[in-house]
């Protein structure tokens, strides 16, 4: 089986600097930012392209540290050209073009909730990007 390089860094970077492309669910952002500040910990990294800055996966994470007062965030820095990223629709599993995510990143023309789910293809399989965001358990009080 040939060796997979999907490039991936991690980094803990400046909330104000992250685009999203996709609005949130304001409900489901409260309670996250909830269950966060009760826990005391941020468990997981979020997923953003490394060329724009483009949020692809964790948008309510952000939204919820956003609301907690926190300026960082931990995340993995994706090659977005990468052909082995695919977008799907949620709604109905068709194919979406990364060109509309950027677009809508960078012109803050925001999609609605869970209009993209970012898929990697690992030799014909598909899995979630959230796959690839690895655990890291900061404690809260670090990301202010």
């Amino acid at each position: 089986m040939k060796n997979i390089d999907l490039n991936i860094e991690i980094k803990i970077l400046p909330i104000n600097k992250l685009r999203p492309h996709e609005e949130v669910d304001s409900k489901m952002v409260r309670e996250l930012a909830i269950l966060i500040k009760e826990e005391g910990i941020f468990r997981k990294a979020i997923a953003i392209d490394k060329k724009n800055n483009i949020i692809l996966d964790g948008h309510h994470r952000v939204k919820a540290l956003e609301i907690l007062g926190c300026k960082f965030i931990p995340c993995i820095l994706l090659d977005y050209s990468s052909p082995l990223i695919i977008v799907l629709s949620w709604n109905d599993n068709t194919m979406l073009s990364k060109e509309l995510i950027i677009d809508s990143g960078i012109k803050g023309n925001l999609l609605p909730p869970k209009t993209s789910r970012h898929m990697i293809n690992l030799h014909g399989k598909l899995f979630h990007l959230s796959e690839l965001e690895p655990e890291v358990n900061i404690p809260l009080k670090d990301l202010f």
